[in-house]
């Protein structure tokens, strides 16, 4: 992995959020690129002082702010290598988000989620929605209020399908850097899901593409798949939730996945990472 890009609203709220993505980018030996999406008020046009002029010595003047900030709450001066920082003028935080990937290709995203002291939240409306949809790469939402930063048991919530099998390629490797497990859950209703032949099947086409006989499987019965995830990862100590965002609208897709983003980030307080099948 060579850059993860953050997202930031540069508050004193999302400071363990900014912790948590430098030393993830650490542990995935990636370089960190720090986003700071800047509104602009309306500018006035001088003779001395063109637009353009006035927008750049503006967004310089924030960039300054965002390294300071970053500066300060990690240790570590900004050194455009490990630690990177950008300020982009846009009116739209999804936007400017999606544009920056086009550039920085990043390998992951990461994010903090909407809470009560924040103007700007992610993870609300349209911003959440559209990034969830057209994300190039994984998406990472964290609480900003996260102290703990590691990440030992990653639980993975499949539906038995080949595409959730391509999103664990994918993670195995991160999971190997971090030296944590994964442990996959299947969760539905009794009546829908032949569930242990389903499991069997997914098994062994896992095993013929990942070499890691670390991984866990569970197989549970609950008409109420939400909260039935919330306790699971509590009771195996999950770190960090994956979930793969499916076009398809099957069974699991309606009970589980509708509103995937805005409904788990209500349901469960460890970091929740969402893998967008087109892109697998």
């Amino acid at each position: 992995m060579k850059t993860i890009l953050y997202a930031t609203d540069r508050s004193k709220y999302a400071v363990q959020a900014l912790k948590y993505a430098y030393h993830l980018s650490n542990q995935l030996n990636a370089a960190l690129l720090v986003l700071y999406v800047h509104e602009l008020e309306p500018l006035r046009i001088s003779v001395s002082r063109p637009a353009a002029q006035v927008e750049y010595h503006i967004i310089k003047e924030q960039t300054e702010i965002l390294s300071a900030y970053c500066s300060e709450h990690l240790g570590i001066p900004v050194d455009n290598k490990k630690l990177q920082t950008e300020v982009v003028h846009n009116d739209s935080v999804s936007s400017a988000i999606l544009e920056k990937t086009k550039d920085a290709l990043p390998e992951m995203i990461i994010i903090g989620r909407k809470d009560k002291h924040t103007d700007r939240g992610f993870i609300v409306g349209n911003i959440g929605k559209s990034l969830q949809e057209k994300v190039p790469c994984p998406l990472l939402i964290i609480p900003n209020n996260l102290t703990d930063k590691s990440i030992k048991t990653i639980l993975y919530a499949t539906d038995f399908e080949e595409a959730d099998i391509l999103a664990l390629k994918k993670l195995v490797p991160m999971a190997k850097l971090l030296g944590a497990k994964i442990h996959i859950v299947h969760i539905s209703t009794e009546k829908e899901y032949a569930g242990k032949e389903q499991m069997e099947w997914f098994k062994d086409m896992l095993r013929k593409e990942v070499d890691d006989t670390s991984i866990e499987f569970a197989l549970i019965f609950s008409d109420k798949i939400q909260d039935q995830l919330k306790i699971h990862a509590k009771t195996i100590g999950a770190n960090l939730l994956v979930l793969l965002e499916r076009e398809e609208k099957g069974f699991f897709q309606k009970i589980f996945h509708v509103s995937l983003v805005a409904k788990m980030e209500e349901h469960i307080s460890i970091p929740l990472l969402s893998y967008n099948e087109p892109n697998l």
